[in-house]
């Protein structure tokens, strides 16, 4: 009992520390410094990145309706997830948190923390594809309003026009399709590879191992297999290699960054970039390029034109089983799924592509609908939302890196991650 009370008071040492430096430093959190005459207030815990303008227009207009204060306190992104765990763990968490929903939850244990929200009215406003990504173990713990995306290829078709390519439909077309826009002295993809996290995020598109292979996400989520006995897995990342070693992605792609992409794509010098759908609003924002100018093909890596790569719904708010505010979160909940307010928030957030509750309807980019039309809505989730531990080898991005490099072949790249997370099956169990 010593060493248990020892622990929880060092933790809100720990925490207390941690908050000081981070409002001294950054300033990002929120607070009036208490409930003062009594007032109610609920605290919400977020990443910095993942709180917009229309949140908080939200939370003063649920203030002024009900009296009840939401303090917002956007943590800076790079100490959100270890500040967050830490006060959980202490028992000074804050009323409401936010994070990754789907199989990420697991990282939260939120059968410690979150409350069941399986009863709630709003729930049956949930389609089912939202219903498995704010779900643990059987029950709904998440309120989720961000939508879920595609990982694609989008291709600008303009160009394709111009030079009379075809869409791809297979890997060797793609390949058709590249060599025909080097020949015109255009880039066919713009990669920017010095990004450690877009080398580990053009993973998500390997989902032939589960569409080409049907069972392979059960048996790596049990152990039963690896990532170097996937055939499919080798296939995506020797593709993937290729398309680098043969020029697709340009002479400076490892040093390309992220932020320059926009700019890059709207010159009209590249005609591809791998991602999500809503980067043609910052493609059309940075150059005149309309945001339908471009349209979409699946991951071409995969060689699987049939089905979509689908991340899950982003971000889901979760209520602290131990809040003494309990019935004020959930109040707040319904206030944000009432239709006039839900309709708002999807106004607001033009990123984003997809109601997650009927009631109100999100504007999607037309590359989204023509990829959804040409697949017949056939999706399977990325492997970052189907696949234990997929983050456990931190050195995945940079080992694409060393990949593209020559200094590790993509079998080695594959067990590498396989070290890793058998590491992770003995630390955390099966």
């Amino acid at each position: 009992m010593k060493n248990k009370c020892l622990r929880k008071v060092v933790s809100i040492a720990l925490v207390s520390a941690m908050i000081g430096s981070m409002a001294a430093g950054c300033g990002s959190a929120e607070s009036d410094g208490g409930d003062k005459g009594g007032e109610k207030k609920i605290s919400v815990m977020a990443s910095a990145g993942w709180v917009r303008d229309i949140d908080r227009e939200l939370a003063a207009k649920f203030e002024e309706e009900t009296g009840i204060k939401v303090d917002i306190q956007a943590n800076p992104d790079d100490q959100y997830n270890n500040v967050l765990k830490t006060r959980l763990s202490s028992g000074e968490g804050p009323d409401i948190f936010f994070f990754e929903s789907g199989l990420a939850l697991e990282q939260i244990q939120p059968d410690e923390y979150a409350l069941d929200l399986s009863d709630e009215s709003w729930v049956e406003k949930y389609p089912d594809w939202m219903v498995e990504q704010a779900s643990y173990d059987g029950k709904i713990v998440g309120f989720t309003r961000w939508s879920r995306d595609f990982r694609a290829m989008l291709y600008n078709k303009e160009i394709f026009e111009q030079y009379n390519i075809e869409v791809p439909t297979d890997y060797a077309s793609f390949k058709e399709a590249c060599e025909t826009l080097l020949d015109n002295g255009l880039t066919p993809v713009y990669f920017p590879a010095k990004e450690e996290w877009v080398c580990s995020q053009v993973f998500d598109g390997a989902i032939n191992m589960e569409t080409k292979a049907p069972g392979t996400y059960d048996k790596l989520n049990n152990n039963e297999t690896t990532f170097s006995e996937s055939e499919e897995a080798l296939k995506f990342l020797n593709n993937l290699n290729d398309s680098a070693q043969s020029g697709y992605f340009g002479e400076n792609y490892l040093s390309d960054t992220f932020d320059q992409g926009p700019a890059a794509l709207a010159s009209g010098q590249y005609a591809m970039w791998f991602g999500w759908s809503t980067y043609v609003n910052d493609i059309a924002a940075a150059g005149d390029i309309p945001a339908d100018s471009w349209g979409a093909f699946p991951c071409p890596f995969a060689d699987d034109f049939s089905t979509v790569a689908m991340t899950g719904a982003g971000m889901t708010a979760m209520i602290n089983k131990d809040s003494e505010n309990i019935e004020e979160c959930k109040q707040y909940f319904d206030f944000l799924a009432e239709e006039e307010n839900l309709q708002a928030y999807y106004d607001a957030r033009t990123d984003l592509l997809e109601s997650t509750m009927e009631g109100a309807t999100a504007t999607a980019p037309v590359c989204f609908t023509e990829i959804m039309e040409q697949t017949g809505n056939k999706t399977e989730f990325s492997t970052a939302q189907s696949i234990k531990y997929m983050s456990a080898d931190g050195s995945f991005g940079k080992n694409i890196q060393s990949m593209f490099f020559g200094q590790m072949t993509p079998e080695q790249v594959l067990e590498s991650m396989d070290t890793a997370r058998s590491q992770m099956f003995e630390t955390v169990g099966e």
